[in-house]
Parts: structure tokens; C-alpha cells; sequence
């Protein structure tokens, strides 16, 4: 199947039945217990070399489409890993058609220190561990033709990093499958009575472990754009008024340039978040990526720290987008637009995670920049999720 078809198959299937699962949820006819069932709200299609991969993301209380995001990777095994794509010593095997639900897999991990990191693992008590496991928990047969994972968690370790899977619903199928054998396994995996392809979680600690859960897997996943993860915290803006403790912030705000000091090229500025203060004046934010690629942000000694070329890029940027707002025109534009004032902001990369980001060197290499900040991907969805714990970096 070509990888365009599969897209608008996957696409079309699952829109229309989460449109249904809600408007049975809206009048009445499902019966979640003491819980509430959260919606995904992205749909990440990805093409491997042999195999076509689907996957539900997000986490939110009103079903309002799907968001599809396509992407390309390597292998099947670095998507399901999240390091690389060497043959892994799997903890199963995947032949024919199978599935899994409800269950933790884990590949030679202390699950004490992997829960540190991944509070939501706490949700999985099934778990299985590979002790002498290495690179992706799953390995597909010969015979494979397709695999379903659903509700489950995937753990994966090399050296001493640790990589962790959150997972609603994810298809995996073997390129050669026809229209008709992948309409029937939608129609098998969302027979019965049992709605599928939801969360039902209780209110409050278990709900914010699931989005935080979402949001980890998605920002350590390789290659994944900036696009998708401001996706992500586009349609969850909890994340962004839990962790900053602010009750409005603008997303992705487009502001023309109305004046400026004549060396200025760009028609306006575009940064990711202005997130209100108390005093009712607006920071701004610019979201990055992990940096799953990269061992450290920083290089250079102690005196000298400083950072990798493209975190230095994210800082110049968001020096830039504070000049805009030095001048009278623009700061008006911005207030008659978006009914903001900016004045005198902080400025705050979001860049990298626990593997490369050490606390120290963050002080050290900032001390030449006025009002700049940085903060991980790990440590903003720890506050999000209420399991902020100072971080000792390595």
C-alpha cells in the first residue's frame, strides 16, 4: 500500500470513529466509571522501510478531529526504541497478527530509577522485563503482517539512558497490505462494546500523568519537528498554564515589523508562546526540540561554557523577538492584535532533556545573556505533572 493511501485510510477510519465514541459519550451511552475518557487529538503516520506505522496522540476531555502529522523514519526499530535501529535482543517476537494491551515491556531497566523520570509508568502494575534485553522490546518475524498496541507502555535502555513509550493505540503493518485487510483490522480492533482508542483515567494526578505520559514520548521520539510538538502543546494548554503558572499565553502570535532600526529583513516575527506574567505583562517563549542527537547543549570549559550552534541560533532568535517590542509601533500593533503588553520580558528557550542538560552549565553558559533562560523538555513535564524534583545531571 502506498504510504499516501494508508494516511487517508488511517485518517478517514478513525475520524469517524471517535466522532462516534463521542457523540454516544455526549448522549449518555458510555459508561466510564469514576473516571472520564480523554480524546487523542493527533494521528502521527510514519513510513519505515518494510512497514507502515499509525499512532493516537494526545490526551484531551472533547473529541474536535484529528491533527495528522506525517513522518519518516529509518527503521521500525528506532520508532519503537526511541535510540536506533540496530537489531534488537527483543523481550517478543512479533509473527502473523497480534496485539498487546495493558502491560508494561521493559528491556533491562530498574524501574525505580525509569519511574524518576516517567512518573506515568506508575499507571502500568503488569510489567515485563527483559533483563538481558537490548534495543527494541519488539521484533517482527517473517510471517509478521501486523501488530496492535494498546493502553501499554514500551521501555527501552542503552548504556545508562532510558527511553519510555506512552501508548494509546498503535497499528503496525507490514507495507504489501491491502485496502481490504487493513479495513478489517480496523473493524477488529473496534468490535465489541468496549470503546477503544480512549484514555479513561480519574480526574486530577492519574489525568495529568497521562497528558505529561503523551508529552514525553512524543518530544523523545528522533527525528519528531518542532511543528508536532507545538501541535501538542497547541491542543493541551494546560501543560503550558500548569508548568508556568499563568492563566492566558498566545500561541504562535504573528506580529508584523511596523518599525524598526532599517537592518531588520523579516516582514514580522512569529515566537512560539507569549505567556502572561502576574503583573499582566506577556514573556516569551520558543520552543525547540530534545536534542535526542546531541550528548550536551553546552561545550567549552567552565569560563568559556557556551552553547551548541543551534541552541545559540534559539537564543539569538529570541533576542530578536525582543528588539520588536523595543519599539512604540510594534508594541501598539501587539496590543491592538493579540490586547497584550510586553515589556521588559524573559525571555525562555525550551531545549533539550535530562541526558544532555546540566543545571551548572546552564548557569554558566547564560551569564552573557540578558534575561534568557533555558528549561528542558523532562523538567516542564514534570512540573506539568506535579513530580518536579531538582534534577542532579550527571
Amino acid at each position: 500500500m502506498l504510504f499516501e493511501k494508508f494516511v487517508t485510510e488511517t485518517e478517514s477510519w478513525w475520524t469517524g470513529y471517535l466522532k462516534h465514541i463521542a457523540a454516544q459519550q455526549q448522549s449518555g451511552n458510555t459508561d466510564s466509571g469514576d473516571g472520564i475518557i480523554l480524546f487523542p487529538n493527533i494521528l502521527l503516520v510514519t513510513e519505515c522501510q518494510n512497514f507502515l506505522i499509525a499512532e493516537l496522540l494526545g490526551a484531551t476531555k472533547y473529541f474536535k478531529g484529528l491533527t495528522t502529522k506525517r513522518h519518516k523514519e529509518t527503521s521500525v526499530y528506532r520508532y519503537l526504541s526511541q535510540f536506533d535501529d540496530k537489531p534488537p535482543q527483543p523481550l517478543m517476537r512479533m509473527d502473523g497478527h497480534t496485539g498487546l494491551r495493558f502491560v508494561c515491556l521493559a528491556q533491562n531497566t530498574d524501574f525505580e530509577v525509569a519511574q524518576k523520570r516517567f512518573p506515568f509508568i506508575e499507571l502500568y502494575p503488569s510489567k515485563l522485563n527483559h533483563v538481558a534485553g537490548r534495543g527494541s522490546v519488539l521484533d517482527f518475524g517473517e510471517n509478521f503482517s501486523s501488530y496492535c498496541v494498546e493502553n501499554s507502555v514500551l521501555i527501552n535502555t542503552q548504556e545508562n539512558l532510558y527511553r519510555c513509550k506512552s501508548i494509546l493505540e498503535l497499528l503496525i503493518v507490514k507495507k504489501n497490505i491491502s485496502r481490504d485487510k487493513l479495513i478489517n483490522l480496523f473493524k477488529d480492533v473496534t468490535k465489541g462494546a468496549e470503546v477503544k482508542a480512549v484514555h479513561t483515567v480519574a480526574q486530577g494526578k492519574e489525568e495529568r500523568l497521562i497528558v505529561g505520559g503523551q508529552f514525553q514520548s512524543m518530544y523523545l521520539l528522533p527525528g519528531l519537528h518542532e511543528t508536532t510538538i507545538g501541535e501538542f502543546i497547541r491542543n493541551h494548554p494546560e501543560v503550558i498554564q500548569t508548568a508556568f503558572q499563568t492563566s492566558h499565553f498566545i500561541y504562535e502570535p504573528h506580529l508584523t515589523w511596523l518599525e524598526h532600526d532599517g537592518n531588520v529583513t523579516d516582514d514580522a516575527i512569529n515566537p512560539d508562546l507569549l505567556v502572561q506574567r502576574n503583573d499582566g505583562s506577556y514573556d516569551i517563549y520558543d520552543l525547540k526540540t530534545a536534542l535526542l542527537n546531541k550528548r550536551s547543549i553546552f561545550r567549552g570549559k567552565r569560563r568559556r561554557r557556551r552553547f551548541i550552534d543551534c541552541v545559540e541560533e534559539g537564543a539569538a532568535q529570541l533576542a530578536n523577538y525582543r528588539e520588536y517590542f523595543l519599539y512604540p509601533k510594534n508594541r501598539k500593533f501587539a496590543q491592538e492584535k493579540y490586547g497584550i503588553e510586553v515589556r521588559d520580558p524573559q525571555l525562555i528557550l525550551v531545549v533539550g532533556n535530562w541526558d544532555n542538560v546540566n543545571h551548572q552549565e546552564i548557569s554558566e553558559a547564560t551569564r552573557r545573556y540578558k534575561n534568557i533562560s533555558i528549561i528542558d523538555f523532562d523538567t516542564l513535564a514534570h512540573i506539568f505533572m506535579g513530580a518536579n524534583e531538582e534534577h542532579k545531571s550527571r
